[in-house]
């Protein structure tokens, strides 16, 4: 795979990622990550004409379907990228002929995927082609696509098939019935087709522009209709050197989008296929350039307020800004019905369910650049918070248990197997769904962390607090009590480390439950002091009582945490020091090589991490923890840990730069932004990797950045990598937006709001107060 991250020049330096020649092998490698879209919806980067290997795929966020038998999934729907162009009567492919010049540009400035072709035919006939499109910020229910075709040894015919295609499906299931088709003389057309299980009709509407040497033609169109397909076929006869354009425009609603709440029926369907029209009539009249550059306006002031600067090496600067461009493009910014997939809206990869990944890793970003979008992120919880409740009832439990897995409803959509044991040949047991609960305290974890930064009291009073509150006596159930011990215990758990299956008091989840009862009651008390009709209104909702708290209270003093005072050491898990002890090097660096060698069962038995699991603990509840402590633990467990989850090795880069060990840190950084950048010709095949591209800002911003908020209060405690120089990024706190630049000699806190207060915060240790609409600068 020959990919360059250097090709941009001037305006563009470090802002293109670049695919310099056609491989077939890598296709699903590039869909991926080209992938274009605006958080409604997100298109696979497939090339418009057709290959074998490929993975098309565009997903509308929150249109999920149930097939029978599997769990709902992120329903893939019908295809309208395809174009097919015959040249002189030979199909443009480029696995046929010579390709003479090639390459495929993702510009994340300005949010378009750009192809430039130069290709010769079996027959010797030589054209230059440029595929051009992007997925609209300016009305998110539009994209637009445009080809330029120019002869350049020849005269003859150009024919143009199109349309919308939907004959797809997710891994062969079909997940939507055919509905209607239609054609206007005026050139717009449409398909309607519905999901099977959850009966959400969809409309897409195409519009087709042509020009020749920038004059637009009517050309006469013939038109073919087969089951959930509509397509056109056009032709025009093209000289030598001149160019040939096609302009397509296509507009997406569906029936669950927020402005059809109120509508059902014949009514609604008419508004989806109306409003499909009128978009793509009007998309169609701006026509792509200008189309295109009000979608561009909308990158360039996203990255005003967004972009992070490192002076170091360009490949750096480029995968923070590669991390960014697909963390905003994949979430859902316009309903806070939905969240974060764990593939964004860019694959089939667990089917568009949503994880502790959105919280623990996606969210920092949004609650230091975009807080409001970090709000819309949480009330998803608050949507989804009787599915849980739901959950906690069905598992014999009281209170809010969250979903391993969820996707509208918050009920768990976890597959119960996965994938065949290599070794033995039997299918594995997915126990995820059932047995990894600290999801629960992850959600808890995010709204404090959201408040702390924020200060919106009005998302915790009306909100957050429920949850809160609902989770914490979903864990003063679970927790067990050992006689013997006098202490509660959490038993037949997954940590984050899911190599690890069935364990007790495994260290990560136990002391989450600890700080989430303990806040839980922080949280009561304080609302019982300073908002008591805040607290009536709440308690009286879920009937909660003051005994309730007193027993919280009784089980967070008494939950058993690991930790040997001599040593520091945290067990990860009761009996994990006498698992067997075995040598992972091997291993290392090779995703899911351990499983080529190892059955399940042994893998399971073995001193083998899957990911950060007490390193993770240590990062997020990091003020409870002497930097001893941080120090022993990392060591100890690092070098049994393979990384198999793409949401380690960035966890990993912020401890160890809160250790000081700056250039492990930087490694881990290195390969936490190659996951889905680097060669691995597979990496990314299912779609991006949502949480690890989060980490990569984690790693940037509270890692080498070091911010960190300790009591409501912001620290900075930077620690630049050797090689660079500088970073400046931007941070929103309480409201309010600064600039904070750090170097290896001085840091800069600047305030960028003109109505700004003055600000409290600690720097390296020392407190310091930032005056209002002014800038702060200390040296080393």
């Amino acid at each position: 795979m020959a990919i360059k991250y250097n090709h941009g020049k001037d305006e563009y330096h470090n802002w293109l990622v670049t695919e310099t020649n056609f491989d077939p092998e890598y296709l699903r490698k590039i869909e991926t990550i080209f992938t274009l879209g605006n958080g409604y919806m997100g298109v696979r980067a497939a090339t418009e004409e057709h290959y074998i290997g490929e993975s098309r795929g565009c997903y509308i966020a929150g249109l999920f379907d149930e097939f029978p038998g599997e769990v709902t999934e992120l329903a893939n729907i019908p295809d309208w990228l395809n174009v097919e162009i015959i040249l002189a009567g030979e199909r443009f492919d480029l696995t046929q002929g010579k390709v003479l010049a090639y390459q495929r540009i993702l510009n994340l400035k300005d949010g378009q995927l750009i192809r430039d072709v130069e290709w010769q035919s079996p027959k010797g006939k030589r054209s230059r082609l440029i595929f051009k499109r992007f997925v609209s910020l300016d009305n998110i229910h539009v994209a637009g696509m445009q080809i330029k075709i120019i002869p350049l040894n020849y005269s003859g015919k150009v024919e143009i098939q199109s349309g919308l295609n939907g004959q797809v499906t997710n891994s062969g299931v079909q997940h939507f019935i055919e509905g209607d088709k239609r054609v206007f003389s005026e050139g717009n057309m449409y398909i309607t087709c519905q999901t099977q299980e959850s009966n959400i009709i969809m409309a897409l509407a195409v519009h087709h522009r042509f020009f020749l040497e920038n004059k637009e033609l009517e050309l006469e169109k013939r038109f073919k209709t087969d089951r959930r397909q509509l397509f056109l076929t056009s032709e025009y006869s093209v000289e030598e050197e001149n160019e040939f354009v096609v302009e397509k425009f296509v507009a997406i609603y569906t029936g669950r989008d927020s402005e059809f709440l109120n509508l059902q029926g014949d009514q609604l369907k008419k508004e989806v296929v109306d409003r499909a029209l009128k978009d793509v009539t009007n998309a169609a009249q701006l026509g792509y350039d200008e189309l295109f550059n009000r979608h561009r306006n909308c990158w360039h002031k996203l990255w005003n307020q967004m972009d992070i600067k490192i002076d170091g090496p360009d490949f750096d600067q480029l995968a923070i800004r590669f991390a960014q461009f697909h963390l905003y493009q994949m979430t859902p910014v316009h309903d806070s019905r939905l969240s974060v997939a764990a593939k964004g809206l860019s694959g089939e990869g667990y089917k568009g369910h949503v994880f502790w990944d959105t919280e623990i890793f996606i969210l920092p970003f949004f609650i230091y650049t975009f807080p409001q979008i970090a709000r819309n992120l949480l009330f998803y919880r608050y949507h989804t918070l009787n599915g849980a409740r739901k959950k906690a009832c069905e598992s014999g439990y009281k209170g809010a248990m969250y979903a391993w897995e969820s996707a509208i409803t918050g009920e768990e959509t976890t597959p119960k197997w996965g994938g065949l044991d290599l070794k033995t040949g039997e299918q594995i047991r997915i126990w995820c769904g059932e047995i990894e609960q600290h999801i629960t305290c992850d959600v808890a974890y995010a709204i404090w962390h959201y408040l702390q930064v924020t200060n919106d009291y009005d998302f915790m009073f009306n909100y957050g607090a429920e949850i809160f509150m609902e989770t914490a006596r979903f864990w003063a159930s679970r927790v067990e009590y050992n006689e013997e011990r006098d202490q509660y215990e959490i038993n037949d758990v997954i940590g984050p480390d899911e190599y690890s299956e069935h364990v007790n008091n495994n260290a990560y989840t136990n002391y989450m439950v600890k700080w989430h009862l303990n806040k839980a009651i922080e949280i009561a008390n304080w609302l019982k002091k300073d908002k008591p009709e805040v607290w009536r209104e709440i308690s009286k909702k879920i009937n909660i009582s003051d005994d309730e708290l007193k027993d919280w209270q009784m089980k967070a003093e008494k939950i058993y945490v690991s930790h040997d005072e001599e040593s520091g050491l945290i067990e990860q898990f009761d009996g994990f020091m006498e698992k067997k002890e075995i040598d992972i090097t091997p291993f290392k660096g090779k995703v899911g090589a351990i499983a080529q060698h190892l059955s399940w069962e042994e893998i399971k038995e073995s001193q083998v991490l899957k990911q950060a699991d007490v390193v993770m603990l240590l990062y997020l509840l990091g003020n409870q923890f002497t930097q001893k402590e941080k120090k022993v633990n990392y060591e100890f467990y690092e070098p049994k840990t393979l990384h198999d989850s793409s949401l380690s090795p960035s966890i990993h880069a912020i401890l160890a730069a809160d250790i000081g060990d700056i250039k492990q840190a930087y490694k881990y950084f290195e390969r936490a932004s190659r996951i889905d950048l680097g060669e691995n010709p597979k990496s990314s095949d299912a779609g991006l990797h949502a949480a690890s591209l989060g980490g990569i800002w984690q790693a940037v911003v509270n890692g080498f950045g070091g911010v960190r908020v300790i009591d409501g209060e912001l620290n900075i405690n930077p620690r630049l990598p050797e090689k660079w120089e500088m970073i400046k990024f931007p941070l929103t706190w309480a409201g309010k937006k600064y600039e904070v630049e750090v170097s290896k000699r001085h840091i800069k806190i600047k305030s960028l709001d003109p109505g700004s207060n003055s600000l409290k915060l600690k720097i390296n240790g020392q407190q310091y107060l930032l005056g209002a609409n002014s800038e702060l600068g200390i040296n080393f």
